[in-house]
């Protein structure tokens, strides 16, 4: 499952946002040109970010960030991964800016395969190689190909 879902991600080389609305903002507007999301989903999506990010920050540390959503309207699970160079001020745990934003969309209920890909996600987040490699990728096939290296 988690191969398919690195294999039909989105990936978003160098996000231009500041800060964790913009680069939320940023990532829902690729996602949507990119055929990702519906646009008129777009908007729920956004909204249950906020709500999830009210209750506290997704922002798990070592500079990654996993907002997540579950809604009726999404009809299968995907993952869009977006890094920013400069990082994010993103209101993460430990305090630090966030450089890796791992979106992940699943359909309401589909809560085995979101448990799932939140358990690989923040395994990766805990690996400091995969940080730096991640870091250092040139492109999206390099981004592509270690996530592949990384996948259970």
């Amino acid at each position: 499952m988690i191969q398919a879902l690195i294999d039909s991600a989105l990936i978003l080389e160098a996000l231009e946002a500041t800060s964790k609305q913009e680069a939320i903002d940023e990532i829902l507007a690729a996602s949507t040109e990119a055929g990702r999301i519906p646009s008129a989903v777009a908007n729920k999506v956004r909204k249950k970010i906020a709500e999830r990010e009210a209750r506290g920050s997704t922002g798990i540390g070592n500079g990654v960030a996993v907002p997540h959503v579950k809604l009726d309207t999404i009809e299968s699970t995907s993952i869009v991964l977006a890094r920013s160079p400069d990082g994010i001020e993103y209101e993460a745990i430990d305090g630090r800016p966030v450089h890796t934003v791992f979106l992940i969309l699943a359909p309401a209920d589909a809560a085995e395969e979101h448990l799932q890909l939140l358990r690989w996600i923040s395994g990766l987040a805990r690996n400091a190689d995969f940080r730096r490699f991640l870091g250092k990728a040139k492109d999206e096939a390099e981004i592509r190909e270690l996530l592949c290296e990384m996948a259970p």
